[in-house]
C-alpha cells in the first residue's frame, strides 16, 4: 500500500475505479472467500454475469492519479473528512438491453485495515453523476486530468473529491477488519445503467466521515496480482421486458398508523394467537389481529415495569410491578388466555421494577434483578415452581435493569448483558454465579437488543449511550470455550432497538435513536434492518412513520407481519398510542406455503407430527419459535429452534424438540418456509 506526503502530512493512498463511487459508512458484509471472478460472458435469458472492472482508481486529497495501485484505499483525514474515494467503472455490453436487473452485487476483498479499536468502518456506494471520469486520468481535483469536478467544500483544503457529483447511498456497508471479501447492493445503479447506458459513468465507495483521523480500509484493485482477489461485479438478470420485482420484495411494507388506547410497552402473542399489552398508564388490553379490536382486561395490581415469561401451560407469569419510579411490587400476577382473565399468586419475598423472567428447562421460571419496594437494588434472584417462591440466597449478585438472560445448552442461565462481563446462572440448589466472557464492545450494550436465533446461539446489537453503538456480537453457547466475536454493524447507531427473530431465521431490527443520551429524538431511526445469520450481514429495509424509541416494542405475529407499537410513557417523551404493522419482504417474494388441517394444542417433547400440506416438496425448513414476551428492548420468552422434517404423503413429518435446554416448555409457533424464504401462517402450540 502507498502512502503520499502531501502539504506535510501522511496520507494513505485510496483508489477508487469504476464509475461507482463508494463512500465509507457502517454496514458490512463478511464473506471471506469468494470465487474467482471472470468476465462475463453474453447473457441471453435470465442469467447470472460476474463482470470485472474495466477500470478502478481512488481519489486522494492530492493530484495524483492511483490508477495503477494494486489497492483501492478509503481515509479518514482529518477528524471527520473524507480523504479518499474509490471510483470505478464496468462495461454493461453483454447484458442484453432492456434486461431487469434482479440484484446486482459489488464484491471488494479487504486486505487492510487501521489498528485503531473500532471495529467497524462504514462505506457508502453511490453512483457517479454529472461528470465521466477518466480513471487513468482522473484525482481528488478533476475527473479526466484537465477539468474539475464541482466545486465543493467536503474534504481538506477544498479538494471536491467528487462529492459533489455523486447521488445518495445507495447502500451502506460497516466494514469490520476480518480480511476477504465484502459485498454491496448496486441493483439500482446497475438498472439505470441498463435502461440508460449514456448514464453509466461509473460508480463510487466513500470513506467515513463519522470516523476520526486515520481510520481506513484498503481492497485489492484489478491490479492484484492475485487474479482471485480482484474486485468483481455479479449480475444476476431477467429476460428482456420482464417487469422488475416491487420494491416492496426487497424492502417489506409499512401499514399505516393505527391508533391504540393505551401506549403498549409491554406485548405478549398468548396462545390464542392474540396480543396482551399493557403500558404504565390504563388498563391491560387484549388486541385481536384479525379484528384490530382491543378489549380491556384490568390487572389486579400495577404492572409497570414488571418481568414476564410464559408457563408451560401457555399462561404468561408477570413478577413485580410498580409502585412510583424505581420502587418496584413483590406481586405475583398469572394472565390465562383461555379465559382472558388474572389470577394471583404468593407474593415474591422482594418487590421488582425492572426484573426479567426466564422460564427454566423444568417449567419454573426464574426472576432476577430490579428494585425493591424501597428502590434497593434486589440481588437475591427467586424460583416460581407454580405454587410457591424460592430463594437462590447463595447467588446474591447486584445486576442492571432487564438483564438479557437465556437458558444455555448445559441448563444454565447465560446472563448476556447489558453490563460487562457475560455471567452464568447455576439455579440448582441455592444457586451460583460465575463469570463468563467480555463483550468485545466497551462498557455497557444500554438498551441494546439480544436474541437467541438459534439454540445456543445469541445475538446483540446496538446499545450504548454516548453516542450509542451500531456493532453487533454474536457468541455460541455450544462451544467449549464460548466467546464474544463481532459480526456485521447496522447501518445505524440503535439504543431503544428491538430485535425480532423472523420464521426464516433471520433477526429483524426496529426503532432507536442513533444520538448521544438516554432518549434523544434528534437521531430517531425509521429504517428497518435485517441481520442474515449465515453471511453476518444487515439489509437497509423499509421505513416506518412514527418515531420510536423507548419504551417502543416489537412482535412476531403467527401471519409472518411484526407488531411495531409503543414509545413513551416515560423519560418526558410524547405519548405514542398507536401501533405500525410491517410485512417483511418474504411476504411479496411468491406464494405462501399452506397448512392445511388441524394441528394439536399441546404437543409434547420428541414427538413426530404429520403438518398437512400441499406444499410439502418447496418446504425448505420448519422452524419453531417461542412466542414473544417483549419490554424495554428485549425479549425475555422468544427464541428459535430449527425442527427436522421430511415430505411425506400429504405433508411433511416434523419432529418437535426433544431436549427441554434447547426448548424451556411453554407455547411456540410453529412455521413451514419455503426455497423461497417465505413462510406459512404460522400455528401456535403448547411445547409440555
Amino acid at each position: 500500500m502507498r502512502r503520499v506526503n502531501l502539504a506535510g502530512f501522511t496520507l494513505l493512498a485510496l483508489g477508487l475505479a469504476t464509475g461507482l463511487v463508494v463512500v465509507s459508512c457502517q454496514d458490512q458484509r463478511s464473506v471471506t472467500e469468494a470465487p474467482r471472478a471472470p468476465r462475463a460472458d453474453a447473457i441471453a435469458g435470465s442469467a447470472t454475469a460476474v463482470i470485472s472492472p474495466s477500470g478502478d482508481t481512488y481519489l486522494n486529497i492530492n493530484a495524483v492519479n492511483a490508477a495503477g495501485e494494486p489497492t483501492l484505499n478509503l481515509y479518514t483525514w482529518p477528524d471527520n473528512k473524507i480523504a479518499n474515494a474509490v471510483v470505478m467503472k464496468f462495461d454493461l455490453a453483454s447484458i442484453p438491453a432492456g434486461s431487469t436487473i434482479s440484484s446486482a452485487t459489488l464484491n471488494l476483498n479487504l486486505v487492510e485495515s487501521d489498528g485503531m479499536a473500532e471495529p467497524t468502518y462504514t462505506v457508502t456506494a453511490h453512483r457517479i453523476v454529472n461528470k465521466n471520469p477518466d480513471l487513468a486520468r482522473a484525482t481528488g481535483y478533476t475527473y479526466d486530468g484537465v477539468n474539475s469536478w464541482t466545486p465543493n467544500t467536503c474534504c481538506a483544503n477544498n479538494i471536491p473529491l467528487a462529492q459533489a457529483d455523486i447521488s445518495a447511498p445507495v447502500d451502506t456497508k460497516a466494514i469490520d477488519k476480518t480480511p476477504g471479501f465484502k459485498q454491496w447492493n448496486v441493483t439500482a445503479i446497475v438498472q439505470g445503467w441498463v435502461n440508460d447506458p449514456s448514464r453509466n459513468f461509473g460508480l463510487l465507495l466513500n470513506s467515513d466521515p463519522s470516523k476520526l483521523r486515520d481510520r481506513y480500509r484498503s481492497f485489492s484493485s484489478n491490479e492484484d496480482p492475485v487474479a482471485s482477489h480482484r474486485p468483481y461485479l455479479t449480475v444476476v438478470t431477467g429476460p428482456p421486458g420482464t417487469a422488475p420485482p416491487p420494491p416492496e420484495a426487497r424492502l417489506g411494507q409499512w401499514s399505516s398508523v393505527i391508533p391504540a388506547p393505551i401506549v403498549q410497552l409491554h406485548v405478549h402473542l398468548l396462545r390464542d394467537g392474540r396480543v396482551l399489552s399493557w403500558g404504565r398508564n390504563g388498563d391491560p388490553q387484549v388486541w385481536d389481529p384479525s379484528t384490530g379490536t382491543f378489549t380491556a382486561v384490568p390487572s389486579p395490581s400495577w404492572l409497570f415495569c414488571a418481568g414476564h415469561d410464559f408457563l408451560p401451560d401457555g399462561r404468561l407469569l408477570v413478577a413485580g410491578g410498580h409502585i412510583t419510579d424505581g420502587l418496584g411490587l413483590p406481586n405475583t400476577n398469572l394472565f390465562d388466555p383461555s379465559t382472558g382473565s388474572w389470577q394471583t399468586g404468593p407474593p415474591m419475598a422482594y418487590g421488582r421494577w425492572y426484573p426479567t423472567n426466564t422460564t427454566l428447562p423444568n417449567g419454573d421460571v426464574l426472576t432476577v434483578a430490579g428494585t425493591d419496594q424501597n428502590g434497593a437494588v434486589v440481588t437475591i434472584p427467586e424460583i416460581w415452581n407454580g405454587t410457591s417462591w424460592r430463594q437462590l440466597t447463595t447467588a446474591s449478585l447486584s445486576l442492571e435493569y432487564y438483564p438479557r438472560d437465556f437458558v444455555a445448552p448445559d441448563g444454565r442461565v447465560f446472563d448476556a448483558g447489558e453490563e460487562q462481563p457475560s455471567r452464568w446462572l447455576d439455579v440448582t440448589g441455592t444457586g451460583r454465579w460465575t463469570d463468563g466472557p467480555s463483550r468485545n464492545e466497551p462498557g455497557w450494550r444500554s438498551y441494546g437488543s439480544a436474541v437467541m436465533y438459534e439454540p445456543g446461539k445469541i445475538l446483540y446489537a446496538g446499545g450504548g449511550e454516548d453516542p450509542p453503538t451500531n456493532t453487533a456480537e454474536v457468541i455460541d453457547l455450544n462451544d467449549a470455550s464460548p466467546a464474544w466475536r463481532y459480526t456485521g454493524s447496522m447501518a445505524y447507531a440503535r439504543r431503544h432497538m428491538n430485535a425480532t427473530i423472523l420464521p426464516t431465521g433471520d433477526v429483524l431490527v426496529t426503532g432507536g435513536t442513533s444520538a448521544p443520551g438516554f432518549n434523544n429524538f434528534a437521531g430517531a431511526v425509521h429504517v428497518a434492518e435485517l441481520w442474515n445469520p449465515t453471511t453476518g450481514t444487515w439489509t437497509t429495509l423499509a421505513s416506518n412513520q412514527v418515531n420510536r424509541l423507548y419504551h417502543s416494542t416489537s412482535l412476531l405475529l403467527p401471519d409472518g407481519r411484526v407488531l411495531h407499537t409503543g414509545s413513551g410513557d416515560g423519560a418526558s417523551a410524547p405519548r405514542e398510542l398507536s401501533y405500525e404493522l410491517y410485512s417483511p419482504p418474504y411476504l411479496f417474494q411468491g406464494a405462501r406455503p399452506g397448512i392445511t388441517g388441524a394441528t394439536p394444542a399441546t404437543v409434547a417433547y420428541g414427538q413426530t407430527l404429520v403438518v398437512e400440506t400441499p406444499d410439502a416438496a418447496s418446504i425448505a425448513k420448519v422452524t419453531f419459535i417461542r412466542t414473544g414476551s417483549v419490554t424495554h428492548a428485549f425479549d425475555q420468552a422468544g427464541r428459535l429452534v430449527p425442527l427436522a422434517f421430511s415430505p411425506v404423503s400429504g405433508g411433511v413429518s416434523v419432529t418437535l424438540p426433544g431436549s427441554h435446554t434447547t426448548a424451556p416448555p411453554g407455547p411456540y409457533v410453529l412455521f413451514l418456509v419455503n426455497g423461497n424464504g417465505v413462510p406459512s401462517i404460522g400455528r401456535i402450540m403448547v411445547l409440555q
